[in-house]
């Protein structure tokens, strides 16, 4: 899953509404951070205004998958003039 600083790096501000980065998707998601431990486990989640808050997790939040790689990783396409990221012209990652 997502850390909160992942969704930080990527330009998430806790409670801050930020409609303008791409982990923003008008819906909630879990990170795998937890807040704190009083009273409770809270855990770090994204609101669906783009912005990371905390919750105590018994709402039905999606999840947000990640995949890390390493810096000199490079993805290509087999046909430039089409569209990328397609089922028929997928990222090649290498």
């Amino acid at each position: 899953l997502i850390t909160a600083d992942e969704v930080a790096y990527a330009g998430g501000v806790y409670n801050q509404i930020n409609k303008g980065y791409w982990l923003h998707t008008n819906k909630e998601y879990w990170t795998m951070s937890p807040y704190s431990y009083y009273g409770g486990t809270n855990v770090f989640f994204v609101h669906s205004n783009g912005y990371p808050s905390y919750y105590y997790p018994s709402n039905s939040y999606g999840l947000r998958p990640v995949i890390n790689l390493k810096s000199d990783t490079t993805f290509t396409v087999e046909k430039e003039e089409e569209p990328k990221g397609t089922s028929s012209n997928p990222y090649i990652v290498q």
